[in-house]
């Protein structure tokens, strides 16, 4: 039994047996100030490589919101987010591990006031490459690793009571009145709870990555396989959520203008696939891919009503955006 704190080494080396283990460099710094995320070298039997990530959340040591957004209700989303990846990982991961990569969890540990998530140094593991901005088939692995991963979860039922979020992607309307309520009056502040209500009521759920933007991949050298991190928004929802917001995370207006419809059937395809391959039959994965090609511009939609909330004068508000948004509330007026 573990005490309730103890510094990262002794939990490293409790944890994995280690002959040694030595701070080795900050990967980053986690948002508003709460913890940080350390690669440490360790000497271990235990372990294949020699290096591991020990992801670690200060619950009780939080700063100001970089866009002010700081309060009590953000806090606590925070907390709760935290709280939702460390069971992930302990008690949800090895589910999906031989179809979606993502990084081993060699341990969590929590307090009140801290969490400790040690996890596999994906570096090390072969996906050395990060990115901000992608080429369009680049997209491709990705596109294939949100098909596996959704398609894995159809039908799961995500409730506190299982450790997820209920309802999936740190923007959905629930978790944002505060930046619903900045937004300047119009049809998609009047329209929000619509599309709140068409999403989480679509007859095919998963679950979500939930934060599905480029940095939150991990490329091999060759760029053509990935692995995910950063699980605190993981939650039911409808797959296109994450598909919406993962290409508007990577691809300039032209390249979404070009090619998206070219991107969007190559994940439903895949998505077909890996149902059936997983047992589904060919007429529900049919089934899965047409409802969810009739909610992506709803989901895109949802995003955006976010980003004009939380803030306007962000990159995310562009024209293409405003269009797909544009094209989604003329549906909610024909339906």
């Amino acid at each position: 039994m573990l005490e309730a704190f103890m510094s990262p080494e002794i939990f490293i080396k409790r944890s994995l047996a280690a002959d040694s283990v030595v701070r080795a460099d900050i990967i980053q710094s986690l948002w508003s100030g709460y913890g940080e995320i350390v690669r440490y070298q360790v000497a271990a039997q235990s372990l294949s490589g020699s290096s591991v990530i020990l992801k670690t959340i200060r619950l009780d040591q939080v700063m100001a919101h970089p866009r002010g957004w700081q309060s009590e209700r953000s806090h606590q989303r925070k907390l709760t987010s935290y709280r939702v990846e460390a069971h992930w990982y302990a008690n949800w991961s090895d589910q999906v591990k031989r179809l979606a990569r993502i990084p081993i969890c060699y341990a969590v540990h929590q307090t009140d006031d801290l969490i400790y998530i040690l996890l596999e140094d994906m570096d090390e593991a072969g996906f050395p490459r990060r990115y901000g901005h992608l080429e369009w088939e680049a997209c491709l692995p990705i596109l294939d690793w949100l098909a596996n991963f959704h398609s894995r979860f159809i039908g799961v039922k995500s409730t506190p009571d299982n450790g997820l979020w209920p309802r999936g992607t740190y923007w959905h309307l629930a978790t944002r009145p505060d930046e619903w309520q900045a937004m300047v009056d119009g049809e998609l502040k009047d329209s929000a709870s619509r599309i709140d209500e068409i999403l989480s009521q679509a007859r095919f759920q998963t679950l979500l990555h939930g934060d599905a933007k480029v940095a939150n991949f991990c490329f091999s050298e060759l760029g053509d396989q990935v692995a995910a991190v950063d699980f605190q928004y993981i939650g039911r929802g409808v797959g296109v959520q994450d598909v919406a917001y993962f290409l508007g995370s990577c691809l300039d207006e032209a390249s979404l203008t070009e090619h998206l419809s070219y991107l969007l059937e190559y994940y439903y395809a895949e998505l077909a696939r890996c149902l059936v391959a997983q047992g589904e039959s060919a007429d529900l994965a049919s089934e899965v891919c047409v409802e969810w090609r009739s909610l992506f511009d709803i989901a895109w939609a949802d995003f955006h009503r976010f980003i004009l909330g939380w803030s306007p004068t962000h990159a995310k508000n562009t024209a293409f955006s405003q269009m797909v948004t544009a094209r989604a509330l003329a549906l909610l007026r024909s339906s």
